[in-house]
């Protein structure tokens, strides 16, 4: 994957990428391998880098009944146990984005779910969490360093008490459950229903995230209190807008710094 001229010319001066938001307000070690040749790599098998890259993420809304943190981490830190197996424990985490409370105003978990995601037109809007309310500080940028493994993270809680953690790198999940939907189009109930767990959909996602930007929906329901037959998987728990490239003219910049 090649990056787009404009930013890869400004920024190797700095010897940085930087992905900027353009969305408006909007286990085994070695399976995170992720390829044998060296490129970029956003989605549900994993992230890398080539260079230094920084990304900006922003909180967009919940819908979600469990107070939650999305963040990001280190795959490269974690440590294994005899068989490979990774001790979560273990890995350095960086919290990003984190809710001081589940949602906006008080909802009943009682109600039934519609097993619909409340990002369309009709939507019910339950346990709606949004930007300077539920998540205070909803902008943020994360420096990913160059060949390292990550993936984000959901670390939930309910009543003050453990409600488990989700990755956007579905072999972290429990039974391999995709937990996250990597998005540059709308989401529609259909396209929940096309895109969980479906290999069709595991393509690397940086070009859109360079151009444009990405929502990652995640669904929090694969966690210790909700029993399989009762999760929604609507993708609509937690979202957040990531990357998107701010455009630069080349020449200009060299009048500005007077480099080549």
């Amino acid at each position: 994957m090649q990056r787009s001229q404009s930013i890869l010319k400004f920024f190797s001066k700095l010897n940085k990428t930087y992905l900027g938001m353009s969305l408006g307000t909007l286990g085994l070690l070695n399976a995170m391998s992720l390829s044998a040749v060296a490129e970029d790599i956003v989605g549900n098998k994993g992230i890398r880098f080539e260079e230094d890259t920084i990304v900006e993420l922003e909180f967009i809304e919940s819908h979600g009944a469990y107070q939650s943190t999305f963040g990001v981490i280190d795959l490269d830190s974690c440590q294994a146990d005899g068989l490979g197996v990774i001790n979560f424990d273990s890995c350095s985490k960086t919290p990003l984005l984190s809710e001081v409370k589940a949602s906006d105003s008080f909802d009943t978990v009682y109600r039934r779910s519609t097993y619909e995601t409340d990002l369309q037109e009709g939507r019910n809007n339950d346990f709606l969490g949004t930007p300077g309310d539920t998540v205070p500080d909803f902008q943020t940028e994360f420096l990913f360093e160059a060949d390292k493994r990550y993936a984000f993270y959901l670390e939930s809680q309910f009543d003050g008490k453990p409600a488990g953690t989700v990755y956007t790198t579905d072999f972290f999940n429990s039974q391999g459950n995709r937990q996250a939907l990597f998005n540059e189009e709308g989401l529609t109930t259909e396209v929940v229903a096309k895109r969980r767990n479906n290999p069709a959909f595991d393509a690397n996602k940086f070009d859109a995230l360079v151009n444009g930007g990405l929502l990652i929906n995640l669904d929090d329901t694969g966690s210790k209190l909700v029993k399989t037959v009762n999760e929604d998987t609507d993708f609509d728990d937690f979202i957040v807008g990531i990357g998107g490239g701010y455009a630069c003219n080349y020449s200009q910049v060299n009048e500005a710094t007077g480099q080549e």
